[in-house]
């Protein structure tokens, strides 16, 4: 038996482990599975955390002040079919975006971002009078101006401008800056060379009072990651000598905070990267998560055409989305003039199927105004990323509390409700941290979940195994020692029970079946056998009634005990119950017993009463005390009793029973145990042989005297 369930076990074991090794090797070759489910979680996290989102009420909204003027494919088709507009075809004039530009001056905005594309001469002449130098002029006339820029790769002669190939992912030359920012480029040729030049070919559009700020790039190889992120920097490597460039909205930033030389150094320290009063946090590439206002349109976006119909008629005011607006509505505003194309135009984002590329750049430009902002008390901080060091800790953790809360729980069902309750906890702990303004931590959600959930399972598998093997070790021990209503709890609950060797206070009774050796002689074998098994079924349904367990049938008596594996605080009580039920069981089967097959050709009928001699007498025998619980005997053979002085102390009272004929014995200890005091009539004292100590014993009288002992407690004994 116990080679069996050392077998088991060993199988358990192995069992478990291969399975945890092959979920190893499954997270090890699906890490691309992992990492999709990854970049929807934070999706999920993302869309939680947007204005009207979770804590939404402790973060400020979508900046108002940001106001985006956005020039795409249907603008461009109305443009062309307004005659008052007459703009033919696309690209417009640099004439054109000077005109826009000197209009919008005039309305004093706070910066102007330029992000339109200028790929191409529009007029080689150069001279003054040129489009193209109209619009440099123009940019250099003003100081609030960010011109936008794509990383390209430089020109060596301007004169040869030919259309530069955008770098995937940001290679080398160019990489996301992730050290000190020293903007200086000392190399006057490589100045005049960089890549804005792949932008506008234009010499001088750069200026001093012209901030230069490179766009976000998302290329449908890198589409995804983009939307995600943000790159604050760039770094150039030319000459073995690094050089940085800002990103749009870093020099929106700088443009708005007044630093509008790029001759400046901008420390990074621990990954913060400071520009005034402005902390931004970055990751170890330079990059900073997004921090999603709206799953729409957060943005006032305005169609070109509003601006351009306002400066042909003259007016003083533009219609917008069939509303007119003062002019002055740009006063003091960030504005944005930005180009989309088609199927570049909109993108998918963690808050939105579908969001445009200009509310894409106004939500980083916001980011980077407000939400680094350390005096501004409603600022939404920039998440951080845990380490996967402390993420691996986070995750044992919580793998280890499911395991525990499955070996405390006391069933099935309250195992698996604690091991969902343990995941449920994990996904609010993650999207807690996550969205908390106090927080907001990145923990990955996709790979724990999975070794969390695996757990969970095997856990539980494991967890209804031992509840099948304990339910049918409880059926097997004891389903035929205590009654169905005492077994059907000790399988529903068996928790409760423990099968261990211990030490329990128990009340234990003995019940004797006096003069059988003479009935035995009288009768025949069969008659005799079923007489003693009538009187056995009758004591054991009353024994059963008061929930008592049958310890073991000897001979002509049985052994019960109270107290275990149920225990009650009327222990005692049951017992004495018991007793005084079975004392009258016997009266009444003696009245009923059937002597018609007892031989008295032995007998002189004249000397002896038949009813009297041939009736069975039943002598009690009830101690209450600590005794020994465990199972006994060999690895074949074995049985769970009782032994310890509590036990020997009744073989002992039976014998004064017998002796003294006296029909139920019970000790001062159990009478110790009643909430009231029942008629007992003191016998003396039973000393113990291992200790010395003495007990005393009393009789109980006939079940007459205990038909109200409910209601009886001014007697005493």
């Amino acid at each position: 038996m116990n080679f069996k369930v050392e077998y088991i076990n060993k199988l358990k074991i192995t069992l478990t482990v291969i399975l945890l090794i092959l979920l190893s090797v499954f997270a090890y070759f699906f890490k691309d599975f992992f990492n999709y489910f990854e970049s929807k979680f934070i999706d999920l996290r993302s869309s939680l955390s947007t204005d009207g989102g979770l804590f939404s009420n402790k973060f400020a909204g979508a900046d108002k002040d940001i106001i985006i003027i956005s020039v795409n494919d249907l603008s461009q088709y109305e443009a062309a079919n307004s005659s008052e507009l007459n703009l033919t075809h696309w690209p417009w004039s640099r004439e054109v975006w000077a005109k826009v530009i000197n209009f919008l001056e005039k309305q004093e905005p706070r910066v102007l971002i330029v992000d339109l594309n200028f790929s191409n001469y529009e007029d080689l002449s150069r001279n003054y009078t040129s489009p193209d130098m109209i619009l440099a002029n123009t940019l250099a006339y003003y100081d609030n101006i960010v011109l936008s820029t794509a990383l390209r790769t430089p020109y060596s002669e301007t004169e040869n401008v030919n259309t530069a190939k955008i770098l995937d992912n940001f290679a080398n030359p160019y990489n996301p800056a992730s050290n000190t920012l020293n903007m200086y480029i000392d190399n006057k040729n490589l100045d005049k060379n960089i890549a804005y030049y792949s932008h506008t070919p234009i010499p001088n559009i750069f200026t001093n009072s012209t901030t230069m700020g490179v766009t976000n790039l998302v290329t449908y190889k890198n589409r995804e990651e983009n939307v995600k992120f943000s790159q604050p920097v760039y770094k150039l490597i030319k000459g073995n000598k690094e050089y940085y460039i800002p990103s749009l909205a870093l020099a929106a930033l700088m443009k708005k905070e007044g630093i509008g030389k790029l001759a400046e150094e901008i420390p990074i320290e621990n990954n913060i990267l400071k520009v005034g009063k402005h902390r931004i946090r970055l990751d170890d590439n330079g990059q900073v998560y997004i921090n999603w206002h709206a799953h729409g349109n957060a943005y006032t976006d305005i169609p070109i055409n509003s601006i351009l119909l306002s400066m042909v008629r003259g007016t003083d005011y533009f219609e917008y989305d069939k509303t007119k607006y003062p002019l002055s509505f740009f006063k003091d505003k960030i504005v944005i003039v930005t180009q989309t194309y088609t199927a570049t135009e909109t993108h998918n984002t963690p808050v939105a199927k579908d969001l445009t590329d200009a509310q894409i750049k106004a939500t980083i430009i916001d980011n980077y105004l407000n939400d680094s902002d350390i005096t501004n008390k409603c600022k939404r901080p920039f998440l951080k990323k845990i380490t996967p060091y402390k993420g691996t800790i986070i995750t044992c953790a919580f793998c280890l509390a499911v395991i525990v809360v499955m070996l405390i729980a006391t069933n099935m069902t309250l195992a698996f409700i604690n091991g969902l309750m343990i995941i449920l906890v994990y996904i609010l702990f993650s999207i807690l941290l996550f969205c908390h303004p106090k927080f907001r931590i990145i923990i990955d959600m996709a790979m724990p979940l999975y070794w969390i959930c695996s757990l969970f399972l095997i856990s539980f598998v494991l967890k209804v195994h031992h509840e099948y093997k304990k339910k049918k070790k409880i059926e097997c021990i004891f389903g035929n020692l205590v009654s169905e209503n005492v077994l059907k709890q000790l399988v529903n609950k068996p928790h409760r029970l423990n099968l261990k060797s211990s030490v329990q206070q128990v009340t234990v009774m003995s019940c004797n079946i006096y003069n059988n050796i003479q009935i035995s002689k009288d009768m025949t074998p069969e008659k005799y056998v079923s007489v003693i098994n009538n009187v056995f079924n009758a004591i054991e349904k009353i024994i059963f009634k008061y929930n008592g367990t049958i310890n073991r049938f000897v001979g002509n008596s049985v052994l019960v005990y109270w107290g275990y594996p149920i225990h009650s605080r009327k222990d005692s009580e049951n017992a004495i119950r018991a007793a005084l039920e079975i004392e009258q069981k016997i009266d009444e089967f003696n009245t009923s017993l059937n002597l018609k097959d007892i031989n008295f050709d032995n007998y002189d009928e004249q000397s002896f009463k038949a009813e009297e001699k041939y009736s069975i007498n039943v002598k009690i025998a009830i101690n209450t005390g600590d005794a020994l619980i465990g199972q006994i005997g060999s690895s074949n053979v074995s049985d769970f009793t009782v032994m310890g002085d509590t036990v020997d102390v009744i073989d002992r009272i039976s014998d004064i029973g017998n002796e003294f004929n006296k029909d139920i014995i019970v000790t001062q200890n159990t009478l110790d145990q009643l909430d009231v005091k029942i008629p007992a009539e003191y016998i003396g004292q039973v000393t113990l042989k291992s200790t010395g100590s003495k007990i005393k014993i009393f009789e109980l009288k006939s079940s007459e005297n205990y038909t109200d002992w409910d209601s009886r407690n001014d007697a005493s004994y």
